[in-house]
């Protein structure tokens, strides 16, 4: 019986130090501790394959994505890729999340962002490329990632379809 008190009591002391680790330094610092760089890079959005994991999401415009599941179909835009990447960012940068723009900006059919959620403050990365269809339409491929976890309960494509039906 004395093992078992003794190996709860390493639990609890464990757990509280764990616990002050995670106030003290911070939470996102935490997880870059734990996991490392929470911008998982680029993802090639031209020839997506999924995780397999629940903790992604992937939604395409139409013939985007064919032989991948998706999480949801994007509409087709009447823009060009600029434009309609110009619009996204306008939008995502409109939304409540913690976010920080992490890709160079080099190419202006694409964007990248890290998103922290609110109370644990795990980090996901989300990636978008918007791809012409000519006659002046583009299509939209959105891809989030989670870095931390199994499943992220949903966060990821509700993130992702928020953000993207914000585009005006």
């Amino acid at each position: 019986m004395n093992w078992f008190v003794g190996l709860l009591l390493l639990i609890v002391a464990l757990a509280i130090v764990a616990t002050g680790a995670f106030l003290l330094i911070g939470r996102e610092q935490t997880w870059q501790m734990v996991a490392g760089d929470p911008d998982l890079g680029p993802f090639d959005l031209a020839a997506p394959q999924r995780a397999g994991r629940p903790n992604d999401a992937l939604l395409c415009s139409p013939g985007l994505c064919d032989g991948v599941k998706t999480d949801g179909e994007l509409p087709v835009y009447a823009m060009t890729p600029e434009a309609l990447i110009a619009a996204l960012g306008t939008a995502i940068e409109t939304q409540p999340e913690r976010k920080e723009r992490v890709d160079d900006g080099a190419d202006p059919r694409a964007l990248r962002y890290v998103t922290w959620t609110d109370t644990m403050r795990f980090p996901d990365t989300n990636q978008f490329l918007a791809v012409d269809l000519g006659d002046g339409t583009s299509g939209l491929v959105a891809y989030a990632r989670a870095q931390v976890g199994y499943s992220d309960a949903g966060n990821n494509r509700a993130r992702l379809t928020r953000w993207t039906g914000a585009i005006e």
